[in-house]
């Protein structure tokens, strides 16, 4: 279980996240998507692991983003 799905949503904090994240030894890619009351949309995304793997995904998430225009 990643380290986003194993959280009792909405009682997590972020900082409850990244105590598990410090704690974790495990590559994680997790994504959990979640309906807030306004009823508008929020994904959140985890990658953890070796700085390697991990600032790969960074880079090819920061160029999709700067290709929405965001």
């Amino acid at each position: 279980m990643g380290l986003l799905t194993s959280m009792t949503w909405p009682d997590t904090s972020l900082l409850d996240l990244l105590n598990d994240a410090e704690k974790s030894t495990e590559e994680t890619f997790d994504i959990v998507h979640l309906e807030l009351n306004s009823g508008r949309s929020y994904v959140v995304a985890v990658i953890h692991g070796d700085p390697d793997s991990v600032d790969d995904i960074a880079e090819q998430l920061q160029t999709l983003k700067q290709q929405r225009g965001n």
